[in-house]
């Protein structure tokens, strides 16, 4: 349970997931329906960091989100991909910013 927790913090997921009626117990539904877009990223980051992959790969891993809930999953997503060869594919430059190679397709 400690590696949980740990990776939920790092994913910026704890305060949330304690504000859940029963915490890291409460049953969220079949994909997670009960829960919101930025919710369901951050829980996803927390799986890849317990997983701790050589390769991570994050698709448009903050398209959906407003500015400051962009932050807090960036934030996350900081912290996730330290260590490890990450692939990201986005359209905002946000995402990308802290990368060490950018690399643009046009036209594809």
């Amino acid at each position: 349970m400690e590696e949980v927790v740990a990776a939920a913090k790092a994913s910026n997921a704890q305060n949330f997931i304690c504000q859940l009626p029963q915490g890291y117990d409460t049953q969220v539904g079949k994909r997670g329906v009960q829960m919101s877009g930025a919710q369901k990223q951050r829980i996803a980051i927390a799986s890849a960091i317990i997983k701790a992959p050589q390769i991570l790969f994050l698709d448009e891993a903050t398209n959906a989100l407003d500015f400051e809930l962009e932050r807090v999953v960036q934030e996350a997503l900081d912290k996730a991909v330290v260590g490890r060869t990450t692939i990201i594919t986005a359209h905002c430059f946000s995402t990308i910013h802290n990368a060490d190679i950018i690399v643009v397709v046009q036209n594809g």
